[in-house]
Order: C-alpha cells, then sequence, then structure tokens
C-alpha cells in the first residue's frame, strides 16, 4: 500500500514537484533579471547616445562660426603648437611645425578650451568707413597741411547702430580686420613659415566707443603682422589698417563671442570610475556668463585638426562606460 500525502501525492511525487517549481522558480528570475538588465542598459545607451549627440550638435553649431579664431587665437594644442594656425597658401612640405594639432579635455589632463565664434544674433558683417569714427576738422588754407582728424568712437552719431541695432550694445565683444593678410618680412621677404593674417583689434563696447579688456587680449593675438606693433585702440587699428588696392582701406567690423568649454568633476556618483559634466560658457560684459551644461558623466573631450591647410575641426565627446551586469 502506498504512503500518500492528504493531496493523493506519494513522497517522491512531492519533491519532484517542489524541485520543478524551484527550477521554473529560478529560470523566471534569471530571465527577469535578464530583461531588467537589458532594458536597464538600453535605457541608458539611448540616454547617453541622446546626452551625446546634442552636445555634439551645440558644439558642431558653436564650430561653424569659428573662422574668427583661426590665426588670431594664441590658444595652443597638447603639444604646445598654435592650434588654430592656418596656412591657405602653402604647400604641405614646406610646414616644418607639423601639420596636425589635437586638444583632449579630460579631468586628469587639460580642462579647458576657448574659441572665438561670430556672433550671428548680431547680424553679419559690416563693411565700415573708418572716416564715420572721426570728426574731420576744417580745411586748412594750406593744402598741403592736413585737416585735423579727432577719433569720437566707432558708433559716433549711430553709424553702426543705424545698420546693426543688435551689434551695439553695452558689453558686446565686437572685432575688426581687413581681407589683407600680412607676414612679417625678413630682409624684404615675408616669412612663409608663419601664418598670414590681418591687423585685428577686439574690444568691448561702452557708449559710442569700445573700450580694451585684459582677459580677451590675454587670449587674442591682437599685433600687427608686419610690424609687431600692438592694437591697443580702434583709433590705433583704424589708422594703421593696411591699404588694399591702393589708399583705400577695407575694413570689417563683426561682433563675436568668446566660448570655453570645460570639465567639473561630478561628486558622490556612486561609481569607482572618475567623470566629469561638460560646461560651455560665454564671455560678455567683462567676465563669463553662466554656464550652460552640455553632458554629464563625460570622459573626455577630444578636438583635432588632421591639418592645418584646412579650416576644419573634427569632435567627439567620449562618455563613462558606467554599465555593470546584474547577477544573481
Amino acid at each position: 500500500m502506498k504512503n500518500l500525502n492528504n493531496r493523493g501525492l506519494t513522497a517522491v511525487e512531492l519533491v519532484i514537484g517542489v524541485g520543478l517549481v524551484a527550477i521554473l522558480t529560478s529560470v523566471v528570475v534569471t530571465t527577469q533579471l535578464s530583461v531588467t538588465r537589458d532594458q536597464v542598459k538600453m535605457t541608458k545607451d539611448l540616454e547617453d547616445s541622446i546626452d551625446t549627440k546634442l552636445a555634439e550638435r551645440i558644439l558642431f553649431g558653436d564650430f561653424n562660426n569659428v573662422d574668427p579664431s583661426y590665426n588670431n587665437l594664441t590658444v595652443l594644442d597638447d603639444s604646445g603648437k598654435k592650434f588654430f594656425d592656418y596656412y591657405p597658401d602653402v604647400p604641405a612640405n614646406a610646414i616644418k611645425n607639423g601639420l596636425e594639432r589635437e586638444v583632449t579635455l579630460k579631468l586628469t589632463g587639460r580642462k579647458e578650451f576657448v574659441i572665438m565664434t561670430q556672433d550671428v544674433a548680431a547680424g553679419g558683417v559690416l563693411v565700415y568707413d573708418p572716416v564715420l569714427a572721426y570728426e574731420v576738422g576744417p580745411a586748412p588754407d594750406d593744402f598741403n597741411v592736413a585737416a585735423s582728424l579727432e577719433f569720437k568712437g566707432l558708433n559716433y552719431k549711430d553709424k553702426v547702430a543705424s545698420q546693426r541695432p543688435a551689434m551695439w550694445s553695452n558689453g558686446r565683444t565686437v572685432m575688426l580686420d581687413t581681407p589683407a593678410r600680412l607676414r612679417p618680412l625678413v630682409g624684404g621677404v615675408p616669412n612663409m613659415q608663419v601664418p598670414p593674417r590681418s591687423p585685428i583689434y577686439v574690444g568691448t563696447v561702452y557708449g559710442i566707443t569700445t573700450v580694451s579688456d585684459s582677459s580677451i587680449s590675454s587670449l587674442v593675438n591682437m599685433k600687427h603682422p608686419e610690424t609687431d606693433e600692438y592694437m591697443a585702440s580702434a583709433d590705433l587699428f583704424l589708422r594703421r589698417a593696411p591699404s588694399i588696392g591702393g589708399g583705400q582701406s577695407l575694413i570689417r567690423l563683426r561682433a563675436v563671442h568668446l566660448i570655453k568649454y570645460y570639465l567639473e568633476e561630478m561628486k558622490d556618483t556612486g561609481s569607482s570610475k572618475r567623470m566629469a559634466r561638460l560646461y560651455k560658457v560665454a564671455y560678455a560684459g567683462g567676465g563669463w556668463g553662466t554656464p550652460v551644461l552640455l553632458a554629464d558623466r563625460v570622459e573626455e573631450l577630444s578636438l583635432r585638426r588632421d591639418s592645418i591647410l584646412k579650416r576644419m575641426i573634427y569632435f567627439k565627446v567620449k562618455k563613462v562606460n558606467t554599465t555593470t551586469t546584474a547577477s544573481l
């Protein structure tokens, strides 16, 4: 006679049933953990991808207007060469200092990088007549004597504000340059190892004129490319501007932004890996403004130029991989 339990099952059958239930439960739990792990990874990868793409899209928008940086900013790359050197008129074999430029921002090394972009929101480039900035005195009786010329300001009689209202506001950064590209002379011959550049002046709008800013001056090369004279004011720049096709100078005025990208370490992340937030901040009114967060959990931001013969910059935001595998 069989030994039955209260349900009519033998002890052996009961043990087998409990074992099967345990196995099925283990399979279900394992499957759920695997699905949860995959869902968490997919969600995190998607969030990181969206975060990275948005940051790189903002960077793309900024670097799309970075022309004022070339041959003007003194920012160095990781090997000590000027990152924004640009040689449009020499062959590659004539460059002795290497063609590539590279910068990597990371917590264990360099943490910030600055560019200068055209401020398109303030309007396009304005061709500026230098006479507009001066008050010309009465003509002397002697034709061999020049009339007096007193500098008043770039916006004298609202000549700039009437054409570019958004450009001329206190605290905005503006830049003067010309289409001419000059090099220092060695024995009367241009030094082709130095990139060609125009004289420039970069200042901050104040009333009808502009004022110099030491923070801007520390980043921008405002020395005359031929004479090495420092362009300390808009007045001096206009008086030293090179002529084009005769005695006439062609002057360009535009609004520009100095933009800094920097990393700041994240605290209490719950991870053993170091990671950073990537910020962007613009310079205006004599100081850096409110930072804008571009991405978090950043490992590094890399910027690279494969040739200083081209105005092309490659960039990549790399995230820290914090994915862990779920287990029983």
